[in-house]
């Protein structure tokens, strides 16, 4: 099994996701987190499975919510998620995080 490691700039991205949902509607912020957490459950499950993007990094997409989860397999022990973002953004701002 994987073991899952989320940058900080991860992170910060899932905070700022769910504070926004959250001034709308506290039920919607938390439906994002579930939604969140059950997309990074299936990574750990079978991280392979998802759509590989720009060589070695793949991206899972959360369902009802119009977020992508960047990451990449690191060493076939680790999951690195290197961004959150809306589907919208330009690809380009989780490009600088992978390095």
């Amino acid at each position: 099994m994987y073991k899952l490691r989320i940058r900080i700039l991860a992170q910060k991205d899932a905070d700022e996701i769910y504070e926004y949902y959250h001034l709308l509607n506290s039920t919607l912020a938390n439906r994002f987190l579930h939604s969140l957490y059950s997309e990074l459950d299936a990574l750990i499950e079978n991280p392979e499975l998802y759509q590989l993007k720009y060589k070695t990094t793949r991206v899972r997409y959360l369902k009802k919510f119009p977020f992508g989860i960047h990451y990449r397999v690191v060493d076939e022990k680790f999951i690195e998620v290197l961004s959150i973002i809306h589907t919208s953004r330009n690809p380009e701002t989780w490009k600088k995080r992978s390095r």
